[in-house]
């Protein structure tokens, strides 16, 4: 087992399994509330859609960046 380092909201994050999916790693970052949240996620810059999550593996040294807007003042 590999592993390798990404970044999420540019805090370094180190990866056991080489082939984790985009969506497991939204799940270990944000938690298993993370479908009653409205997020918007981008790796490298690119805004990847809900529906790819699933299907993008992450790959050592991608920056991603997971936000949801809160409301307040």
């Amino acid at each position: 087992m590999s592993k390798k380092k990404c970044f999420v909201n540019g805090a370094s994050f180190t990866i056991k399994n080489c082939g984790i999916q985009l969506e497991d790693l939204i799940t270990t970052a944000i938690g298993k509330n993370k479908n009653q949240l409205s997020l918007a996620v981008a790796v490298n810059n690119e805004l990847v859609q809900k529906s790819n999550w699933k299907n993008m593996v992450i790959k050592d040294g991608d920056v991603i960046e997971i936000v949801h807007p809160f409301f307040g003042g």
